[in-house]
């Protein structure tokens, strides 16, 4: 199991575990295949958080040849780091929580991440936190979001829909696009539905709540940013692929837009001397997302939780009961897939 906040070993589910099995958690990332194969040597189960390490062919394959029987994903999501072809190939279960199963609060969570942000660049929070411990005072004036435009891209998403409520609760005029979202959806909302440049041109600030796809990768590049308000600040807490990394540091380096705001690496963690840990541009959370305190209980237990029913013999949202066959280990018929 890796935690890299190394909070789960408070929770009652873990110490259940390690009552139970010889539990490994590591605190830092795996920094190749080979380093995920060996820390994963010997192991029954692996806890895997989101989508910190790529459980993909080469990995699952290697690692089901040797002793790996379950694979539990904390959060509803497979895509894109497991493989779940190829974990059934080589005989692992993989058991995830439905997402109508997860509950809204790590929504929320993520969405006070984006606030925060919005919030901490134009309040100037860093720089006059760091004025006043040089003893300094009032040296660097602030904006106000009222009567600003926040242009929210997946207004209609479960993170996006909260920022949309903040944000009219702020003063903000807020508008919204995505390929689907229409007028009635908008109206429902108490916001514009606008197109995605209508969006780039009038927005002070443009916060990202859409995922990862083939069709929105690079959604942000040099094009977009040039589209941009110059005063513009960019926010995302979403996904790292929908920006072009070259493209958001030329757009910050040569003042096509103000600062952004980020949550999300394209490589995580960056290097330590990666330019975004410097850049006097950018405001930055080492993806906190949804993992707060309330977060472990509500992503990480039931992670943990699946662990446990499989060590009691019953196994519970298993995703690919053929690999209970193709392993010749049993599974009870109520707990496969139909």
């Amino acid at each position: 199991m890796e935690d890299y906040l190394d909070h789960a070993k408070e929770m009652s589910e873990v110490q259940a575990l390690q009552r139970r099995a010889d539990l490994a958690i590591f605190t830092t990332k795996a920094r190749s295949a080979d380093e995920v194969v060996e820390r994963l040597a010997g192991a029954d189960i692996a806890i895997t958080i989101r989508d910190r390490v790529m459980f993909d062919e080469e990995v699952l394959s290697r690692v089901g040849a040797k002793s790996l029987k379950l694979l539990s994903v904390c959060g509803p999501r497979l895509d894109p780091h497991v493989d779940l072809a190829a974990a059934t190939r080589a005989g692992i279960l993989v058991c995830c929580a439905p997402a109508n199963t997860v509950p809204k609060e790590p929504h929320h969570a993520t969405s006070e991440v984006t606030w925060a942000l919005i919030l901490g660049l134009f309040k100037s929070v860093i720089e006059n936190q760091a004025h006043m411990r040089a003893g300094g005072w009032q040296t660097r004036i602030s904006q106000g979001v009222v009567g600003k435009t926040l242009g929210v891209v997946g207004p209609s998403g479960k993170v996006g829909k909260i920022v949309v409520t903040v944000g009219k609760a702020m003063g903000m005029r807020v508008v919204g696009w995505s390929p689907q979202y229409t007028p009635d959806r908008a109206a429902e909302q108490g916001i514009e539905c606008v197109s995605f440049d209508t969006l780039l041109r009038e927005s002070d600030i443009v916060t990202l709540h859409a995922n990862a796809t083939p069709q929105s990768a690079g959604l942000f590049g040099a094009k977009e940013f040039a589209a941009m308000r110059r005063h513009a600040v960019l926010i995302n807490t979403a996904r790292a692929a929908l920006v072009q990394e070259t493209a958001l540091k030329d757009a910050l380096d040569s003042g096509t837009i103000a600062a952004a705001g980020l949550d999300v690496y394209w490589n995580e963690p960056p290097p330590p001397d990666h330019w975004v840990r410097s850049h006097p541009r950018v405001l930055m959370q080492p993806h906190m997302g949804g993992f707060t305190k309330e977060g472990y209980e509500w992503i990480v237990a039931p992670g943990v939780q699946m662990a446990l029913d499989w060590l009691d013999g019953k196994p519970v949202n298993i995703r690919n009961p053929e690999a209970a066959r193709a392993a010749a280990v049993p599974i009870p018929a109520r707990w496969s897939k139909p």
